[in-house]
């Protein structure tokens, strides 16, 4: 049989593998309109490639009912094990899995050598322009010409960052194919707020976020956030980021910091008083940064009391326990990491085939499936591409 794979990075790279593993017989060829590749996979976990994560679950991707099948097939312990037969082995910092090399661009470098010992062959600058499904083949209409395989795989990752070869250029040719696509998003990006957080441009700090709709809580996460001219970063605002992007209606959506989940209002006032009396002009300097110092001061709405004074402790605890942030909108594709929407799984069955054309698959981020930050979308691409490779 001879296969072609369309995407040259994460899905697409593992799919080939895959598949010349289980069947070795298999002409298999990656078609990617790049020139280099793994691109987008050499970007994953800040250069060091994070490939899975322990603890990944069904709650972790946008349809959570939609993946338990899949991942109760494909717990940790399978997908590691699945890596450790093309000699990937891992190593963890936490629950997050690393390539042993800890390296990217180690990673990348090795599956593409390990595919071509497997007899992969890569098309590399060759777009795909449309295709066409027959009774028993599909032919591929490139720049380059036509191609004819028995089978496509479409593994084309989604719209999140171009400079990194996935425009989201084939979702007008699926959609004239007659495939749902679900409006495409930014998601796991920063997040602008309509408060002006200039002054706080680099500052770090770790806490507690809470996105509030309506004045209910719906999502919490802890961890650093990093503070932007025109909003906040961070892994914790990437996740709550793609949350705001799920949701129909934004409007009224609040971002609450907690800078100090570890205490309550009344003990963090009852520290912040008895440090007040010791250090009355600078006891602040303990608790935060000058930036966010002034920051809190400003949004506590207190003017600096000649001595010690509780009532203004506990407005600045009151602040410092409560930042709040209103939702503008988020970054854009180029500088998120995910794509939100794509293919709806409606029109794939199980096994990730097209039920509306024959002899075409699809594997990764193309589809309307993403998770959070932590693995989870790395995981995904090796669970569809073990899908889509033993179903042949």
């Amino acid at each position: 049989m001879k296969i072609a794979v369309i995407g040259a990075s994460g899905a697409g790279l593992y799919l080939a593998l895959f598949l010349k593993k289980y069947h070795p017989e298999f002409e298999v060829h990656v078609i990617d309109k790049n020139k280099k590749i793994g691109r987008k996979l050499l970007a994953t976990g800040n250069g060091h490639c994070n490939l899975l994560n322990m603890k990944t679950g069904p709650e972790h991707f946008n349809h959570p009912s939609y993946l338990e099948s899949y991942l109760k097939d494909y717990p940790f312990g399978e997908l590691q094990h699945e890596l450790a037969t093309l000699g990937v082995i891992l190593t963890n910092d936490g629950d997050y899995l690393y390539p042993l090399s800890y390296s990217a661009s180690s990673h990348v470098n090795y599956l593409v050598e390990t595919a071509i010992h497997m007899g992969v062959q890569f098309k590399m600058e060759v777009k795909v322009e449309d295709y066409s499904p027959k009774e028993k083949t599909v032919i591929l209409h490139t720049d380059k010409g036509d191609l004819t395989y028995d089978h496509v795989i479409f593994a084309t990752g989604g719209k999140s960052q171009e400079n990194l070869g996935s425009d989201g250029s084939m979702y007008p040719i699926f959609e004239k194919h007659g495939y749902e696509i679900l409006p495409l998003k930014p998601g796991l990006c920063p997040i602008k707020t309509k408060e002006n957080t200039k002054s706080l441009a680099g500052e770090r700090h770790k806490g507690k976020v809470y996105i509030l709709i309506d004045d209910f809580i719906a999502r919490e996460e802890e961890g650093e956030v990093l503070f932007k001219k025109d909003g906040l970063s961070g892994i914790v605002i990437f996740n709550c980021s793609s949350y705001i992007s799920h949701l129909g209606n934004t409007n009224g959506v609040k971002i609450i910091l907690d800078l100090f989940p570890q205490v309550n209002t009344t003990t963090l006032t009852t520290d912040l008083f008895a440090a007040m009396k010791v250090h009355p002009t600078f006891f602040l300097d303990a608790y935060l940064s000058p930036a966010l110092r002034d920051y809190v001061i400003k949004e506590a709405g207190v003017a600096e009391p000649k001595e010690a004074d509780k009532v203004y402790c506990y407005k600045i605890a009151k602040a410092m326990k409560g930042l709040t942030f209103h939702f503008l909108d988020t970054y854009g594709f180029a500088d998120s990491q995910v794509t939100i929407g794509g293919i709806s799984i409606r029109n794939i069955d199980h096994n990730l085939s097209s039920s509306i054309e024959k002899h075409v698959s699809f594997a990764g981020e193309v589809l309307d499936v993403d998770g959070l930050c932590g693995g989870h979308n790395l995981t995904w691409c090796l669970v569809s591409s073990l899908v889509v490779a033993k179903s042949f």
